[in-house]
């Protein structure tokens, strides 16, 4: 069959994919309100040190702890928009929508290549845009994900080129698409690499020859694909490997290891029962809270992220999702389709290249969700116990992007066999619909016959099903106040479940009939255009109907209104650190305390968005899951010596209840009382209905404030008295002697500097931070002796040090903090933070080959009738 006469072109596709993303997100064109992100908050990308272009050369992040390593911005499609649009409120309201358009664009043209019909193929765009799936990832933050999957399937379809010369290059440019998705995804973008590397083999021993021939020719085309992504991910290959395996606490490859790492790697495991969340949206809920924390009738109660053994302790997670796994009915439906099509004996609409494909994208869909059961299956701990570096991957249910990958593209061979081979069929001379119906039914074939019985019984099934689940109230709120819920919230819960499996069965039955109407010639090619119009609002309104969950906006004016504790935390932030104080440790107040709630909710969400957002470095951690072996060991070390914390990393504001002032003062710090409170403030909720709504005011009797210790060392001191010790363990009990005093030495562990000969009574000197840049710090120092300067930041390799303009060796001191030896005098030092930059140049230079590659086999690419199915 050829091609359509009219296909449908890539601006039109663009045009329908806009429609329903403009009408999802139209509180978008509203000035002030953006997108809720989890994992890229407002505060975090509108922070200098995540600033662009700048973070292609390297991204320190000095906010969190005393400094961390982050990996570097890659030239990809999310930073380089980010770099077009250099507006965060902007970045923040246009990158969902978009991100979600590439990948409705990209599933377009795989389809494209597959030869399939333009409707086909414009149904498949929709599908991917809006399963839930990417979708939600999407707006939990997680953009880079849907992009990374968009380049998968952009070097799905590169496998499919037929370039005139030089095939070869097809494989190059998959590999480049790959790589792509690796600098957008990390770990989920390598996880996505095997499917593409499992279809690039599939696909060679489609063709005719011997079959160890054929098995060395796909051993060598799988490896050119892995060469070619790697090349291209040079950049991000390289931070990621230093920033997240090498020197990292427990990334260790032993058997030990990996078992002591097992809980925390399976954590977020998709549990059996809900994989039933694929094809009913809400069976399970959507968000686990709304935008204020709270939880209401649609919150999701299920038990992905739940911590181990939390039901016996209590602590940790009972839940924590931010990803929701529907496919669509019409998706799972057309899906079902394909492969039921793929098993007929006879008269099979499939030839053997396409029955094969079906087999191949069904054996990746069971095997990915098999996978993603983790702890609650036992196929996960093949690949964990015996795949190099497999076990260091978290969350196995991010093979569930691969499922929905899978499904996708079997509803695309499934909608193209109701599209190719039921519609061409000649039109029924019956009008009348029920006499149509009854004659198609004592002629149709076996196979018609017993796939429209099986899917009325899954419809009926499901109509049982909701009778009985209905009907559960009981055992539904002993259930949900077992996970934590309130009594009052559980038949909420419980009604909106049963609705959302209403809602299922509603959709399905109106799949079935479609599909019915049109397998039984009701609906031919000359009605071709109504079914298209009606299968794509049906796939509009159902995915797009339980999508709308997962869009949460706020207005971000008042969100990010300063207060006055943000306004004197701000007040040069760079020269210290904030740490937030428990208002339930030690009793203080009832975990039950309004008071203590608000002010935990508060400034937790001051950490994730205001502290980045006005540039406030905190020594409390947003997210670390992999620490380094050095910052494990300094806070398994001090953690339990709180005072010697705040000393060693400049830690001279605290948050929290000014009743702590006394136990402070008497308890941590008795006989020296470095303890004083600089400001008093309370929380006004009067009339607030939402966190915003929240008024922070002075108070001079307010039961929280800003609490100043005085014996936080500064971030940059001048020492005239060190210690070399390079032990790291022997350092560290040094630094928690009671009896050493970090104010007036300081230990050194580099031997390129020698002890003074004895202690000096001169007095240290002076050090000013002069300019300010999380990359790039100007301290003026002077002194009348040799000393060496304290930088309280941490220590890295990639960190440069220049006095007067010229290098001088990078010493690591205290254990993790940064300095360097100065002489006598009045001195300019410059810390700079300088990251190799040949990944970055690799991967430039990738994009230039790709992009003519890519040209070159458009260009020399045979017209060749596309693979549609047929009639054996």
């Amino acid at each position: 069959m050829a091609r359509d006469s009219k296909p449908i072109s890539w601006w039109q596709v663009l045009l329908i994919l806009a429609v329903p993303l403009a009408v999802l997100f139209h509180p978008s064109f509203q000035a002030e309100l953006v997108l809720f992100s989890n994992d890229g908050p407002l505060g975090v990308i509108s922070s200098q040190a995540a600033s662009l272009p700048g973070a292609f050369f390297g991204y320190w992040n000095d906010l969190n702890w005393v400094g961390q390593e982050k990996p570097s911005a890659a030239p990809n499609f999310s930073q380089l928009l980010g770099s077009i649009v250099n507006d965060a409120v902007v970045y923040s309201k246009i990158s969902v929508p978009l991100s979600l358009s590439l990948l409705g664009f990209a599933g377009w043209l795989l389809f494209r290549q597959l030869g399939f019909h333009s409707a086909v193929c414009v149904l498949g765009a929709v599908a991917f845009a809006l399963n839930m799936n990417f979708f939600s990832n999407a707006c939990w933050g997680l953009t880079q994900w849907t992009v990374a999957m968009a380049s998968t399937l952009l070097a799905l379809a590169a496998l499919h080129l037929q370039p005139a010369r030089m095939p070869f290059l097809k494989y190059i440019l998959a590999g480049f698409a790959v790589g792509h998705g690796i600098t957008e995804g990390f770990d989920a973008g390598a996880l996505y690499s095997l499917a593409v590397g499992a279809y690039a083999a599939f696909l060679v021993f489609l063709e005719k020859g011997d079959v160890g021939q054929k098995g060395l020719k796909a051993v060598g085309l799988v490896l050119a694909v892995a060469v070619s992504a790697a090349v291209f991910s040079t950049q991000i290959l390289a931070t990621l490997i230093e920033t997240q395996i090498q020197g990292v606490a427990g990334m260790e490859q032993t058997k030990e290891a990996r078992e002591k790492r097992w809980d925390e790697a399976t954590q977020w495991s998709l549990p059996v029962k809900e994989a039933l969340r694929v094809g009913v949206p809400g069976l399970f809920g959507y968000r686990m809270t709304d935008l204020e924390g709270r939880p209401s009738a649609s919150s999701y109660w299920g038990a992905v992220g739940r911590t181990p053994g939390w039901e016996t302790h209590r602590r940790g997670y009972p839940r924590h999702s931010g990803s929701g796994e529907y496919a669509g009915t019409l998706v799972l439906t057309l899906a079902a389709f394909a492969v039921f099509q793929s098993l007929r004996r006879s008269r099979t609409p499939l030839d053997r290249r396409q029955r094969l494909s079906v087999w191949f994208w069904a054996g990746i869909a069971l095997v990915s969700i098999l996978l993603a059961f983790g702890k609650h299956a036992p196929l996960y701990r093949l690949p964990y116990e015996l795949l190099p570096y497999f076990s260091t991957m978290r969350n196995p249910i991010k093979f569930m992007h691969i499922f929905h990958l899978a499904s996708i593209i079997l509803f695309g061979y499934g909608l193209q066999v109701l599209w190719a081979h039921y519609l061409k069929r000649p039109p029924a001379r019956e009008k009348k619909l029920g006499k149509l119906l009854q004659q198609w039914w004592a002629k149709a074939p076996g196979f018609d016959r017993k796939w429209t019985l099986a899917v009325a019984v899954v419809i009926i099934s499901g109509l049982l099903s909701c009778l009985i689940y209905a009907s559960a109230g009981k055992e539904m709120a002993q259930l949900l106040f077992d996970a934590g819920f309130a009594k009052e919230l559980a038949p909420k819960i419980h009604q909106f479940s049963v609705f959302e499996l209403l809602w299922s069965v509603a959709f399905f039955s109106i799949v079935w009939i479609l599909v019915t109407l049109t397998i039984s010639g009701a609906f031919h090619y000359k009605y071709r255009k109504a079914l298209g119009i009606a299968l794509g609002l049906l796939l509009v309104t159902d995915l797009g109907r339980a999508d709308r969950f997962w869009i949460v906006y706020y207005d971000y004016k008042k969100k990010y209104t300063s207060n006055p504790v943000i306004d004197k935390l701000q007040e040069n932030a760079f020269e210290r650190r904030v740490a937030l104080l428990n208002p339930f440790a030690g009793g203080m107040l009832s975990e039950a305390s309004p008071k203590g709630n608000i002010f935990h909710t508060m400034v937790s969400s001051w950490l994730q968005h205001q502290f980045p957002y006005y540039n406030i470095s905190s020594l409390d951690v947003i997210q670390m899951p992999r620490r380094k072996k050095e910052d494990e060991a300094f806070i398994k070390q001090f953690a339990p010596q709180r005072l010697r914390l705040w000393e060693l990393t400049s830690t001279r504001y605290l948050l929290g209840m000014t009743n702590y002032l006394a136990v402070l003062n008497q308890q941590l710090d008795p006989g020296r009382e470095r303890f004083q409170i600089v400001s008093r403030f309370d929380f006004d909720v009067s009339n607030a209905t939402r966190l915003e709504d929240i008024a922070v005011v002075e108070d001079s009797s307010g039961e929280f404030g800003i609490i100043e210790f005085t014996g936080a060392l500064p971030k940059a001191k001048r020492h005239t008295n060190w210690i070399v010790m390079t032990n790291q363990q022997a350092s560290l009990g040094k630094l928690a002697d009671p009896q050493f005093d970090p104010s007036k030495t300081v230990v050194v562990m580099d031997t390129i500097v020698k002890p003074p000969a004895e202690a000096s009574e001169e007095n240290d000197g002076t050090a000013t931070i002069e300019s300010y840049h999380p990359k790039s710090i100007r301290i003026q120092t002077a002194g009348s002796g040799n000393g060496v300067l304290l930088y309280n930041d941490r220590y890295h390799p990639h960190w440069r040090v220049y006095v007067n303009g010229e290098r001088r060796p990078l010493l690591r001191c205290n254990s993790i903090m940064r300095g360097v030896e100065v002489p006598a005098g009045s001195h300019v030092v410059e810390f700079r933070y300088e990251p190799p930059q040949w990944g970055l140049a690799i991967s430039l230079l990738s994009i230039a080959l790709g992009l003519w590659i890519g040209c070159l086999c458009l260009i020399r690419s045979k017209q060749k009738p596309p693979a549609a199915p047929r009639k054996v």
